[in-house]
């Protein structure tokens, strides 16, 4: 089969189209992923640094430094598969009541940005665990509940024994 310089172009183009959904759709930048923007996405994934530390009712939303418990490698890259992984999301409108008392809270560091999460002491067994953020904006979710106990078992017990 010979190819003119038609059926060359028009080649050129079908891939251009097929390929340019998958380039944009990739784009963390300005799509989001579940329950959060894609600045937070890229926070969470590409952070300089991230503590953990417990939260107490009543206590300011960003913790003094001596209550911050820098992650390790390990428990970093847990966080970013559980937190920026869209199946470990529930999809509900409205949820339970408000999430009282938060028990850990995340703090993710990067140059001058900084996000932080709060996840619910007690989790709805239907909905799963409630977060709450501020990045540039409020967020927040419903973590699907034995992902996310089964990370802070393994990464975060000496803050929930605070």
């Amino acid at each position: 089969m010979r190819l003119n310089a038609i059926g060359i172009a028009l080649l050129f183009v079908g891939c251009a189209i097929a390929i340019t959904p998958v380039i944009s759709q990739d784009s963390t930048e300005e799509a989001g992923l579940g329950p959060f923007s894609g600045g937070e996405i890229q926070l969470i994934r590409h952070a300089e640094a991230v503590y953990i530390f417990s939260v107490k009712p009543n206590s300011p939303e960003t913790p003094n430094q001596k209550a911050l418990r820098r992650l390790g490698p390990e428990a970093r890259k847990a966080l970013a598969d559980t937190l920026c992984n869209l199946d470990n999301w529930n999809w509900v409108t409205g949820g339970s009541e408000d999430c009282e008392p938060h028990d850990v809270a995340l703090l993710f560091q990067k140059s001058k940005d900084s996000l932080i999460l709060s996840f619910c002491s007690v989790c709805d067994t239907r909905i799963g665990c409630g977060v709450d953020g501020t990045f540039r904006k409020s967020t927040g979710g419903w973590i699907k509940q034995q992902l996310w106990e089964s990370w802070k078992q393994r990464f975060a017990q000496a803050e929930m024994h605070k």
